[in-house]
């Protein structure tokens, strides 16, 4: 597997290949820049694909560091295809990107959200380290977490944790679940009290090494919005890999401003006046 200089990946982990080409529905050979291909998708997807169980959303758009492609409902290609073909892969996978394809799938009841960067690690990248902190938790325990609170960390979906406590209280999770081709994907999520004091980094790290200990390769996503996340991730060895837009059902979800400072203690303040936000955006449902 390579990556270059600059944290990206040159070539995909096999893993990752075959994963992006199940949700694609088809090889590398179909990513491309000018123009974006758009191409349909099955409708048998709706109910997930026959040999990984993945369930495909309506819509996915992936950028990989040589090409990008959509892929959609067949009904949808003809409006989608005069908005992408015009469109250079910088404008489509940006907040600009998600709100045109919105004008088009926002009437059949889908928002959509992204882009959202995938990262992979293998032994070759790994970087976490053992920390004492860390505690496995298993399905019992797992099944006992408050994940109104932990809420990237697949309430009923992780086959593992691992968690540290403080007062007898959970205050970071990094949960672990399958997602087939010897992939396992890591959530994460660390409490505000606690944050600061890597802990994030701790239960990411304890595990990557669990999944790398398996035999697997580690899977993670993050936003462009979440600073700190991403820091997290990168932290421990794991590098980007591509981008994705997809298809987000029951309203046209927005994400909130950028967490976290470029460094602590540093001064952060909107560009924008209050009276200048927008004023069309409704309170979150969790």
């Amino acid at each position: 597997m390579t990556r270059d200089g600059l944290g990206e990946w040159t070539q995909l982990p096999p893993a990752a290949l075959g994963w992006l080409q199940d949700v694609v529905g088809a090889g590398l050979g179909v990513f491309s820049r000018h123009p974006i291909p758009v191409i349909g998708r099955s409708a048998s997807l709706d109910r997930g694909h026959p040999d990984s169980g993945e369930v495909i959303p309506p819509l996915v758009a992936l950028r990989l560091s040589h090409g990008s492609v959509l892929v959609a409902e067949n009904e949808w290609l003809p409006e989608l295809r005069p908005v992408v073909t015009g469109m250079p892969e910088d404008l489509l996978f940006s907040s600009f990107g998600a709100y045109e394809l919105g004008r088009v799938i926002l009437p059949y009841g889908y928002g959509v959200w992204g882009p959202t960067f995938y990262l992979f690690a293998d032994m070759s990248t790994w970087r976490g380290e053992v920390d004492d902190r860390v505690e496995l938790l298993g399905p019992e325990s797992l099944g006992s977490v408050d994940y109104e609170r932990f809420w990237h960390c697949y309430d009923g979906d992780a086959t593992c944790g691992f968690g540290v406590m403080e007062d007898g209280e959970l205050v970071a999770l990094a949960a672990v679940r399958e997602r087939g081709f010897g992939l396992q994907e890591i959530g994460m999520d660390v409490m505000p009290s606690a944050r600061g004091h890597g802990l994030g980094r701790a239960v990411v790290g304890a595990a990557g090494t669990y999944v790398l200990n398996q035999g697997d390769v580690v899977m993670a996503t993050t936003a462009p919005f979440n600073v700190p996340s991403a820091r997290t991730l990168r932290s421990v060895g794991l590098v980007y890999a591509f981008s994705e837009i997809s298809a987000y059902e029951g309203g046209f979800p927005l994400p909130p401003q950028p967490l976290g400072r470029p460094y602590p203690g540093a001064k952060i303040k909107n560009y924008y006046p209050d009276w200048a936000m927008n004023k069309d955006i409704e309170p979150s449902g969790r």
